[in-house]
This record gives C-alpha cells, structure tokens and sequence, in this order.
C-alpha cells in the first residue's frame, strides 16, 4: 500500500481552488482542455461541466480507475477522454488550453515540452 506520494500526488480537495483554477482559465463551451495529473477528478469534474472536452493524462493507474469510476454512466462520460501515462513522455494530444494541478518538480519539463513541441 502506498501514501499515494508515489507519483508526487497532491490531490485538490478543496473546492473553491477548484472553482477559481476554472475561473482564472477563462475556458469557452468549444475548449478541448488538456489536464496533467487529474488525480481523483475534482477540477476534471468542474472543467467537464464548462468545456466541449477534456483530455486527462493521469500517470496513476488507480487514479486511472478513480476517474473513469466517477464519470461512468453520466452524461460527462463521452466529454472525457483519459490517456494513462506520462505527460513528458507521451505524444501531446491536441488541446486548446491546459489546466494542470502539477507537482512541482515536473513543472519545468511539462514547460518545456509545451514549448518544444509542435504549435497547437
């Protein structure tokens, strides 16, 4: 059993972080939003009720299941496509805008890689 510190989880429990990291986004109902490490789903939730999609890219694999627990048989289903692995490593999906409540130590890389990568 783990802490759930493995992968350098820091959950958002607290829902008017939420709520302000969705405002402060300024999302539009066609936005395809790119979220790194949704963890249990709070802010996936929240950003799922604002946008045409969201693309979640979770490294977790029980964060993995956690999601896909919490969307099942609702009408966010189809809004939300889950992609298990490492965001630095794997090929970017297409997005418009990323929402990402990152560990800091990979905050850099995940700059990078945006930056070095194929204009969106």
């Amino acid at each position: 059993g783990g802490t759930g510190r493995d992968f350098g989880q820091h959950l958002l429990k607290n829902p008017l972080v939420t709520v302000a990291m969705v405002e402060k986004a300024a999302l539009r109902a066609t936005d395809v939003v790119c979220e790194v490490g949704p963890g249990t789903g709070n802010l996936t939730l929240k950003l799922l009720e604002s946008v045409k999609k969201v693309v979640a890219v979770e490294l977790d694999p029980r964060m993995v299941v956690e999601l896909q627990k919490r969307v099942q048989g609702t009408p966010m289903a189809p809004k939300l496509q889950i992609i298990h692995g490492d965001f630095i490593k794997t090929e970017p999906p297409f997005f418009d805008v990323m929402v990402a409540n990152i560990p800091y130590q990979i905050s850099s890389p995940l700059v990078f890689k945006l930056l070095s990568g194929p204009p969106f």
